[in-house]
């Protein structure tokens, strides 16, 4: 289908649009032909085609209008996408952190992108969340992995140089894999598993991070 170079009505935004694919230049008979046209076979598009176009600046003046600046959005935190996921993804979550919080000496710390479970320096796991699939970063090298597991080698980003081994977790069997690294993980690293260890509630913790941050912004947003 030809098209032609020049400005339209676009009647979804009612915006004027240029079209530049196969284009050819349009003259007055053309135009009145299309016209007419429109009118008989769609009459209703075409009335509101004439109101558009009263409201429509010429191209001449909207070369003159100044671009609005799109608003810059942050993208949502570590903590806010967890707030938002679904249920299951919360549940899978707060049984992976307990499951890799149980060896000795292990804290846990919440970040922008992560939550990352450490030994001191040691960076044993990190857990992040993309939509509805959870994702796994392990301490080790994707060639000890079972290949069943489907990991993916991460080593080439910087971020994940020392958890390159990451698990996308969308099932419950993938969370039993899960587990199998951890321990694997753990194994490799000389981690003991702490006999009295206390489970966390991770969403609540989820949460209060949570309601730091607002009143944080709600503070900077008073002073400003």
């Amino acid at each position: 289908m030809r098209t032609y170079s020049g400005n339209r009505i676009d009647f979804e935004n009612g915006v004027l649009a240029t079209v530049k694919e196969d284009s050819f230049e349009i003259d007055g008979a053309l135009m009145d032909a299309w016209n007419r046209d429109l009118l008989k076979y769609y009459p209703e598009e075409y009335a509101e085609l004439q109101i558009i176009a009263d409201e429509v600046p010429m191209a001449e003046e909207a070369e003159n209008i100044a671009p609005i600046k799109p608003k810059y959005v942050p993208s949502p935190t570590f903590v806010e996408k967890m707030s938002r996921a679904d249920e299951v993804l919360q549940d899978r979550y707060d049984e992976l952190k307990n499951y890799a919080l149980r060896f000795k000496k292990l804290k846990s710390r919440l970040s922008k992108k992560f939550d990352s479970i450490n030994q001191g320096r040691l960076q044993f796991v990190k857990l992040s969340v993309a939509g509805k699939t959870l994702k796994l970063y392990l301490n080790m090298d994707i060639n000890d992995t079972d290949p069943k597991f489907h990991c993916k080698d991460m080593r080439d980003k910087k971020t994940y140089v020392t958890v390159p081994v990451q698990l996308r977790i969308k099932s419950g069997r993938a969370v039993k894999y899960a587990k199998i690294l951890i321990d694997q993980c753990a194994e490799l690293h000389g981690l003991k598993e702490n006999k009295k260890f206390v489970e966390v509630d991770a969403m609540a913790l989820i949460d209060e991070a949570l309601a730091e941050k607002n009143a944080k912004a709600e503070a900077a947003a008073t002073e400003a």
